[in-house]
C-alpha cells in the first residue's frame, strides 16, 4: 500500500510570538473556545494536499529552490478577529497586513506547484488561534473581549514544508523540513 502524507507549506513563528499569542488567549473561556496548541501555532502558505510518501523528498526540495530566491522579510499581525461573523463564529483569527515579499514568496511556491493550485484567492496572511465550540460561545453571558487593534511584528526567516498528523484524537502539525530565506 502507498502510503500518504498530508502536507503544507507555513511559516513557523517565533517562540517570542507563540508564547505572547498563548497569554492572550488564555483569558478567553475554555469551555466556548477549542484553542490551537502553542506548538501547532503557524501561519499556512499553501496546501500541497496528500503526498506520497516517495514524492515528500521532492517536494521538500521545490520549497528549499524557491526559498532560496527569497529575501527575510517582517510581517506585521495588526488585530484579532471572529470568522465567519460576530452573530455566527466559527474561528478567532489573528490577522495580518499584506506584504510584497510574502506576496512574492506566495507567487513563487504557487508557480513550482503549478500542478496544485484549485483557485485563484487573495491572501492575507492570518493564524488559526481557536475554533469556537458554538453552542457554548451561545450561552455566555458576555462574550470574550479580543484585541481588535494590536501591532506583533514578526520576523521571516523561515519556510517549513508541515505534515498534519492526528495523535491521540488530537491536531499535530509537526515540521518535517525546513528552509531558511536569504
Amino acid at each position: 500500500m502507498n502510503k500518504t502524507r498530508r502536507l503544507f507549506v507555513g511559516l513557523p513563528l517565533s517562540p517570542a510570538l507563540r508564547k505572547r499569542l498563548k497569554r492572550d488567549m488564555a483569558l478567553w473561556p475554555k469551555e466556548a473556545v477549542l484553542q490551537t496548541a502553542e506548538d501547532n501555532l503557524h501561519v499556512t502558505l499553501m496546501f500541497l494536499g496528500f503526498v506520497h510518501e516517495e514524492d515528500v523528498p521532492e517536494m521538500c526540495a521545490k520549497v528549499g529552490k524557491v526559498c532560496e530566491m527569497i529575501n527575510a522579510f517582517e510581517l506585521s499581525f495588526t488585530g484579532m478577529q471572529l470568522l465567519d461573523s460576530n452573530e455566527n463564529p466559527k474561528v478567532i483569527w489573528l490577522h495580518g497586513e499584506p506584504s510584497e515579499e510574502l506576496k512574492q514568496l506566495r507567487e513563487a511556491l504557487e508557480k513550482m506547484f503549478s500542478a496544485f493550485i484549485v483557485e485563484k484567492k487573495s491572501y492575507r496572511p492570518h493564524i488559526t488561534l481557536a475554533k469556537i465550540k458554538k453552542s457554548k460561545w451561545a450561552v455566555l453571558p458576555e462574550k470574550p473581549k479580543l484585541k481588535e487593534q494590536l501591532l506583533y511584528i514578526e520576523s521571516v526567516d523561515t519556510v517549513a514544508v508541515f505534515e498534519s498528523l492526528t495523535i491521540d484524537g488530537k491536531r499535530r502539525y509537526e515540521q518535517i523540513d525546513t528552509f531558511g530565506l536569504q
